[in-house]
């Protein structure tokens, strides 16, 4: 059975599809790398990013000449409640010194990244494979809305979301243990809906699901991470 990728960036988000392509391609060179025995996803969410600023780098054909920097300093909004007389007056924006998670640019555009990394279950006790997800889309959407307007051209909440399905639940035999996590995979998937943070509110998203995925376990916590998904909104204005 063939791997599982889809890339799904229409209408305003065309200008990301090379991007999210060249990071599907990482993926896939990591992956062969190290034989099925490692994955990029597995990690924390800095390794994420990494990947995703590597996919930058090495897409120059793809991409054209494009560059990225991570980590970088950057002035954010920030709320903070300052104490009156009476009481506590409303949030208002404060700004201060912070961190982009990511930088990509090429001569025609820029994007500044702000990054979070949930990590969901998908299995039968799951049914939703849901609310991590939506934990997940929400920190890193209020994360943008701290970039600066003049951060990019183009502001973005970006969710690495990584899915899980426990040891205890996979069935005997290797082949019935892929079409297993397969099914789980796909049923994951449906249920998602075009991973929208808001309903009607569209988004980019990649996704990387390998057929041969049985030796990504963790057999410490009892979980096998069988893939991996970006999601991608842009936020236009702050927070």
């Amino acid at each position: 059975m063939d791997n599982l990728v889809k890339i799904e960036s229409k209408a305003e988000y065309m200008q990301l599809k090379p991007l999210l392509e060249s990071w599907i391609d990482a993926i896939h060179d990591y992956c062969e790398v190290h034989k099925h025995e490692e994955n990029c996803w597995w990690h924390n969410e800095r390794a994420s990013i990494s990947i995703l600023a590597g996919a930058a780098w090495r897409g120059e054909k793809k991409l054209g000449p494009w560059v990225a920097l991570e980590e970088f300093i950057a002035n954010k909004h920030h709320s903070v409640k300052e104490e009156k007389e009476g009481g506590v007056e409303p949030d208002y924006p404060r700004d201060r010194l912070g961190r982009c998670d990511l930088y990509v640019s090429n001569k025609n555009t820029s994007f500044a990244f702000e990054a979070k990394q949930a990590w969901q279950s998908i299995g039968r006790q799951s049914p939703s494979g849901w609310a991590n997800v939506g934990i997940g889309l929400e920190e890193a959407w209020d994360d943008a809305g701290k970039l600066q307007v003049y951060e990019a051209n183009h502001r973005y909440a970006a969710t690495f979301i990584v899915p899980y399905v426990t040891l205890n639940e996979l069935p005997d035999g290797e082949e019935d243990q892929k079409r297993y996590i397969r099914d789980r995979v796909e049923s994951w998937l449906k249920n998602c809906d075009g991973f929208e943070r808001v309903k009607g509110r569209k988004v980019a998203y990649a996704s990387y699901f390998p057929y041969e995925c049985l030796a990504y376990f963790n057999d410490e916590i009892g979980r096998l991470f069988p893939g991996i998904v970006l999601v991608i909104e842009e936020r236009k204005r702050a927070g």
